[in-house]
């Protein structure tokens, strides 16, 4: 058997136990039907998490790409973590990502039917998805690239590497913004779509989708942050400067929500909406919920491998429930 069929029948299971693994002698995993010890261990893991799926993420589709609902987000494996004044959280996201633990996490993903990861473009991240890939693996990547100027390097290293779709960074598409050079966003986009895969633009500020409307800019989606502000930590907003503190506290990326609902209400691009969790600070059912009956059609979500049967779980009873949604599916 296959390894990714055994990991999707894996899911299927009552429990990981009743599924026989057949181990050589030699701890050999090349041949036919046989697993190493290192594999033997991560597909008992994966099994174990996902005999409580309770079905599969439902998938919408940008252009010809068929992408799942919720996708995994990349900040969290690759150390990135909103830590607010906690100084060692980044290095315990490193030391807890270990490749090993990200691959992991990448099948236990796949076998709950998220088929898309939104992942840095570096060499980290590339050889990780390669190890991932000769096990078995089938996630799509999504790249986040870093085009500077017209230095398009960044994109063609995520092409080259079997990214199905990239989009520029938030930062450096705000960066093209406050330098008034929107339009080499607009080239860099035009610029991935060229290469055959799906292109877009993140961004924490609304400045940046609208400057693309304005400009005639058509990405094929936009990643677009969206959280609501009811927790603690969230910083106080100016009422005369409604997008303002785009930053305060480092777990709030969406000052104000309703702006953002407004513009994707009469705007048909498709949206993936991030930081929908604001770092962790929002309940799943909750900030998943909000995002979706504001008009997003999909979201990426950073999740530790214990939480991804969980969130799927949640996706899966929202998408399936009464959604009050007033925007059209656009993917």
């Amino acid at each position: 058997m296959k390894r990714r069929n055994f990991l999707r029948n894996a899911a299927l299971a009552t429990t990981a136990a009743v599924i026989p693994i057949h181990t050589r002698s030699d701890g050999g995993g090349d041949e036919k039907g046989w697993f190493s010890f290192e594999e033997e261990n991560l597909i008992a893991k994966t099994g174990a998490q996902t005999t409580q799926l309770k079905g599969e993420v439902p998938k919408g589709k940008i252009k010809d790409v068929s992408l799942s609902r919720m996708m995994v987000g990349g900040n969290l494996v690759s150390g990135f973590a909103h830590s607010r004044d906690l100084i060692y959280v980044s290095r315990l996201m490193k030391t807890y990502f270990t490749e090993e633990k990200i691959i992991e996490t990448l099948f236990i993903s796949e076998a709950s039917g998220i088929n898309t990861a939104v992942l840095r473009c570096d060499k980290h991240i590339i050889g990780v998805l390669n190890k991932y890939r000769k096990q078995g693996g089938r996630i799509q990547w999504l790249a986040q690239t870093y085009p500077v100027g017209t230095d398009y390097t960044n994109v063609k290293l995520a092409i080259d590497n079997g990214a199905i779709g990239a989009f520029v960074m938030g930062n450096n598409a705000e960066r093209y913004f406050n330098e008034n050079k929107v339009d080499d966003l607009g080239k860099a986009i035009e610029h991935i779509k060229s290469q055959g895969v799906i292109a877009g633009t993140a961004a924490h500020s609304m400045k940046v989708p609208l400057a693309c409307v304005e400009n005639g800019i058509k990405p094929d989606f936009f990643m677009k942050t969206y959280h609501n502000n009811s927790y603690w930590t969230a910083s106080p907003i100016d009422s005369a400067n409604p997008e303002l503190p785009e930053r305060g506290h480092d777990n709030m990326w969406c000052a104000s929500a309703e702006i953002v609902a407004d513009f994707f209400k009469t705007n048909t691009t498709p949206w993936l909406a991030y930081k929908v969790l604001a770092a962790g600070a929002i309940r799943p059912a909750i900030g998943f919920r909000e995002a979706f009956e504001s008009g997003a059609d999909f979201i990426v979500v950073g999740m530790f491998d214990f939480q991804v049967v969980d969130n799927a779980n949640t996706v899966c009873n929202i998408l399936n429930s009464d959604l009050k949604r007033e925007r059209k599916w656009y993917a």
